[in-house]
């Protein structure tokens, strides 16, 4: 892709952060409103175990709904169009946040969990904005263009948090409260949708009759496990970001309940692993992938990112916590964007919109059943999701050793 083919497809990295903004916002709301027992949304008397289920059963839900999604509009974009598919996917986008505002006024979980659902469903635009990358790169600077593909990602990763402890705190302004970081979500989504429908031009179209299979998400998972070119790929992704899942997801509610963290420095901390992200999308990926072996690059960081989120549990200090969020932000950014390009690489170009929705499929039912069933084990001890991170990630990094790739 040349500087031209790149700013052509300029209004795609807005749409990337908003898609990642929307996972990120609630983490440093959530955990104050969910894990803290003063808080005034659930009832006094909720237990501690109904607390953590319910913080991942929002969280996971919202992943879940995102597997679904992810499958059936990736396809849809190899048959519609890029632009079309995205469009979709911010006016859900905008949908979804708007009634999670709205819970959020009236208490009401399960119209929050509506709002998530929504928002989870038409939360494709990553592997739609890839294979639209994709269409107008070359060979030599696809990993530099993944790379930047996930720099916009990880720019929502700062800004989401961010905005979600900032606009959720009333020491700002008098009229701030858990919902409005949503309302803002939603306009945000809106404008964005206006920007891309003025100056996004189709990179890719297909016409043919559409079939929307709501079992496809299933099938497309399936189907990765049976192609022969990224069966073992894929296998690795499951399982590192079940680690990842397990680190990303119960972080906040660790710190809260660790460290007695508000909403506010949980944000901060969030801005800090998305700065990590940030760092290695934009200047380290591209230098790795073009300097080492893609897999020991591989192997390299996810072993890294493992032994952090051990260094994280067994330290009591939380200035540990604060460093190791930059390091793992590093260390996971190289090694998902090279996984990625390593898919892509074992695909044809016919298929890169069905392997980016691959990709994305794996991930989001992975980090979605973590989260799930991991507010059991969170409900043990704080730490025990962490734990499992480690866990997770170390064995990914095994997988990734003996991948014959």
């Amino acid at each position: 892709m040349n500087n031209k083919g790149l700013l052509a497809v300029a209004p795609l990295f807005l749409v990337l952060a908003i898609d990642s903004m929307g996972l990120g916002i609630i983490f440093p709301i959530l955990s104050s409103m969910i894990i803290d027992p003063r808080s005034v949304f659930l009832a006094a008397s909720t237990s501690t175990f109904q607390r953590e289920f319910l913080y991942g059963l929002i969280i996971g839900i919202y992943m879940i709904a995102w597997f679904f999604g992810a499958a059936i509009l990736g396809d849809l974009s190899d048959i519609i169009g890029r632009k079309k598919s995205l469009l979709i996917c911010l006016l859900g986008a905008c949908i979804g946040y708007f009634i999670s505002g709205i819970a959020f006024y009236l208490h009401s979980v399960s119209i929050l969990l509506l709002g998530r659902i929504i928002a989870g469903f038409t939360a494709g635009s990553q592997p739609i904005a890839q294979a639209a990358i994709i269409d107008v790169s070359t060979e030599e600077n696809k990993a530099r263009n993944i790379g930047y593909i996930l720099l916009a990602v990880s720019l929502g990763f700062v800004l989401g948090p961010l905005a979600g402890g900032i606009l959720s705190t009333n020491s700002f302004a008098s009229w701030f409260n858990y919902a409005t970081p949503m309302f803002f979500a939603a306009l945000f989504s809106l404008f964005n949708a206006v920007l891309l429908l003025l100056f996004f031009s189709e990179t890719f179209v297909i016409t043919r009759m559409i079939q929307v299979r709501l079992h496809y998400a299933i099938q497309i998972f399936i189907e990765a496990f049976q192609h022969k070119g990224i069966r073992w790929l894929s296998l690795v992704l499951l399982i590192f970001i079940s680690g990842w899942g397990e680190y990303f997801g119960f972080i906040s509610q660790f710190l809260l309940r660790r460290y007695q963290y508000s909403s506010l420095e949980i944000s901060l901390f969030m801005v800090a692993l998305g700065i990590g992200f940030s760092i290695g999308f934009a200047f380290l990926v591209d230098f790795c992938a073009s300097r080492f072996n893609l897999k020991r690059c591989i192997c390299f960081n996810l072993l890294i990112a493992a032994l952090v989120c051990l260094i994280t549990l067994i330290s009591h200090t939380p200035i540990i916590a604060w460093i190791g969020s930059i390091i793992i932000g590093l260390a996971i950014s190289i090694a998902y964007s090279i996984l990625i390009t390593m898919f892509s690489n074992q695909v044809t170009n016919s298929e890169q919109g069905w392997v980016m929705g691959v990709t994305n499929a794996i991930m989001a039912l992975s980090f979605g059943i973590t989260t799930f069933f991991s507010g059991f084990a969170a409900d043990i001890t704080p730490g025990m999701p962490i734990f499992l991170a480690f866990i997770g990630i170390l064995i990914s990094t095994i997988l990734m050793y003996f991948a014959k790739v």
